[in-house]
């Protein structure tokens, strides 16, 4: 499970524009177990224990499909205001869901769709074992997304590459020694790509065949980076999300 401080993912969800094709794709594929729809109309997957995988809500009129990620904030509408400040757009909230908290959807100034959620008392999100969030980067042509995101959750960015040719930051929330998220600039439009963990057991080709089987397409076949065994695809819907077989930590 997550320690969900300050800037750590504290929830993904998928914008689609079927939600049964998605649930019968992501069930068959993880393994998931999914709520029935709530009545907001949202589902959520989650562990046999109860912690929170992921959630699913229909796509907002010609909205594209696509993963988001949310990051946990102390004080939500604090958060709200100061994404406003600094040229973010609010989009939804900041409103209070049952079983999971303080709620904000905004658009920031880069143009990805981001949340923040301000987690209530017991509230678990499942996280780094099979089939649940394993990484998130930002993808966007903008750098400065970077001191977006720094000053509203107080995280240390870190460059990888020499910001040219290879332009990939990571963020480590205040007080931890672990980064949590990454940023790529793209040229492709702005927004989160989410991985899902792989069970070495398995490993992200046999997952990647699986996929495919149910309808997924792949955007960039399985190979090797620093941190695992990675691959890019699209579910069945157009909504793009990677796998990733971690390294094993020496």
């Amino acid at each position: 499970m997550t320690n969900i401080g300050p800037g750590t993912p504290a929830l993904i969800d998928l914008q689609t524009p079927d939600e049964d094709a998605s649930v019968q794709f992501y069930s068959a594929l993880f393994g998931w177990t999914i709520d029935a729809q709530n009545p907001s109309g949202y589902r959520y997957a989650r562990t046999d224990k109860g912690a929170i995988i992921a959630g699913i809500r229909a796509a907002y009129g010609e909205a594209t499909p696509a993963w988001t990620l949310y990051l946990a904030a102390d004080d939500i509408a604090e958060t709200a205001q100061g994404a406003t400040v600094q040229g973010g757009s609010i989009l939804h909230g900041p409103v209070n869901v049952p079983g999971q908290g303080g709620v904000l959807i905004f658009a920031e100034p880069t143009g990805a769709i981001t949340g923040f959620s301000q987690p209530e008392p017991g509230y678990e999100f499942a996280s780094h074992t099979p089939g649940t969030f394993a990484w998130a980067e930002l993808l966007t042509a903008d750098g400065k997304a970077d001191d977006f995101y720094s000053a509203l959750t107080g995280a240390s960015v870190t460059q990888l590459g020499d910001g040219e040719h290879y332009d990939y930051t990571i963020w480590t929330p205040a007080g931890q020694q672990v980064p949590v998220v990454g940023r790529l600039r793209t040229d492709a439009p702005a927004g989160w790509r989410v991985y899902f963990a792989v069970d070495p057991d398995v490993g992200t080709d046999k997952v990647v065949e699986i996929a495919a089987a149910l309808g997924a397409a792949t955007l960039t076949e399985p190979n090797d980076i620093p941190a695992g065994r990675i691959a890019i695809l699209a579910d069945p819907t157009g909504a793009e999300f990677a796998l990733l077989t971690p390294t094993p930590r020496k």
